[in-house]
């Protein structure tokens, strides 16, 4: 991914809108804090947050940020992931899941419960292969209830832990010693 790709990544969905598309007006899906923002990788495989991560309450309801259908529901990796892909072209990904309400090919409407979450949701938005911020897209009014828009993220500590594996540690001789 080229730098221009992820700085135009940036830039709000509707005034990235083909013409004649009509615009989507998203809202966030899930009320939670945000507890590790969008951070877009270098380059395509490069490290980076692809999304946002948002701490939540176990069985949360998520749903769908705007109208649209579901092009993906299903385990990868051993984690539930689901997919709906808007009328202007943005694809919203909700990963990690606890569950999933709703099969592939559905139409949804914006607010609709899609599932429960975990402690924690990863929501995803792509236009083509460019990663878009989720907080660019969703926006940002003031009002923090679920179908509504939120306030603009804020890092606060919480009581969800956050992990990190260094790789370059694992791979050393230190890492495989202590496995």
């Amino acid at each position: 991914m080229s730098t221009g790709a992820v700085l135009a990544a940036a830039v709000p969905a509707a005034a990235q809108s083909a013409p004649g598309v009509r615009p989507v007006n998203y809202v966030w899906p899930v009320a939670g804090t945000v507890i590790d923002p969008f951070r877009p990788p270098s380059h395509p495989y490069g490290p980076g947050n692809r999304g946002l991560e948002i701490a939540t309450q176990p069985g949360s309801f998520y749903r769908a940020a705007a109208e649209g259908v579901v092009s993906f529901a299903g385990p990868v990796g051993g984690r539930l992931h689901l997919t709906v892909t808007h009328p202007d072209g943005l694809r919203v990904s909700y990963s990690g899941v606890a569950s999933i309400r709703i099969r592939r090919g559905a139409r949804v409407r914006q607010g609709e419960v899609l599932g429960t979450t975990g402690d924690r949701l990863h929501v995803g938005v792509r236009r083509g292969e460019v990663y878009v911020d989720p907080a660019a897209v969703f926006g940002d009014d003031g009002s923090a209830t679920v179908g509504h828009r939120r306030p603009a993220a804020r890092l606060v500590p919480t009581g969800v832990s956050v992990y990190r594996l260094q790789l370059r540690w694992l791979h050393s001789g230190a890492g495989i010693a202590a496995l």
